[in-house]
């Protein structure tokens, strides 16, 4: 089904927020609270702020509040759902569109997620189960290319084999393709052949 150009903006600000948390706000032990955010961007904004003149604050400014918002509504969304402090509860809402806020996630996918961003696994069985759906909604699409481009292993235990993070990437966004769970302009599903490209070596060497 597609989707309007107001649900890939929706979706990219959650993406982003999303990514902002992973990779520098819980890095840097910031509290997943609204007002330690804030205090948080304002401080960076206060620091930005500083060698350049007063006609580049405005648009400095417009920047940091846009990013300070994206992670604070993400924030605001997990703790609705339980805690904001869980990634894969992070990534389950950021995952959703407004009207996709009450599609179930199934507890294999949930438990596969879970695998592979805490306990550098991912479950053969659970996969192959996964594989099988003929149904997997929009929100469990997204879910599954979050954890397996956020993971922070290269490497994953494969039922007792070595399974190159790529290659698990390679194996989602290949079923979110063929199956069409996404359509090709969705955010996740760009960022996360961004990703693989990244992960891949250079086929000039």
């Amino acid at each position: 089904m597609p989707i309007s150009q107001d649900e890939i903006i929706y979706l990219q600000a959650q993406l982003e927020g999303l990514e902002c948390v992973l990779f520098e706000i819980i890095p840097l032990k910031i509290e997943l609270k609204r007002q330690q955010v804030q205090e948080y961007f304002d401080k960076r904004l206060e620091l930005a702020t500083k060698p350049y003149p007063l006609a580049s604050e405005t648009e400095l400014k417009r920047q940091f509040n846009t990013k300070a918002n994206q992670v604070r509504n993400l924030i605001d969304l997990a703790e609705s759902r339980g805690s904001a402090t869980n990634p894969l509860n992070l990534m389950q809402v950021a995952s959703c569109l407004p009207d996709e806020k009450n599609l179930k996630i199934r507890e294999e996918i949930s438990e596969f997620c879970k695998g592979v961003l805490f306990n550098k696994t991912a479950n053969p069985t659970l996969l192959g189960q996964i594989i099988e759906f003929t149904d997997i909604n929009s929100v469990e699409a997204r879910l599954l290319l979050s954890a397996s481009m956020f993971s922070l292993d290269d490497n994953l235990d494969y039922g007792g084999e070595a399974l190159q993070l790529a290659d698990l990437l390679a194996e989602i966004i290949g079923l979110v393709k063929s199956e069409q769970l996404l359509t090709r302009n969705d955010p996740f599903l760009i960022e996360a052949q961004c990703a693989l490209a990244a992960m891949e070596p250079d086929s000039e060497e």
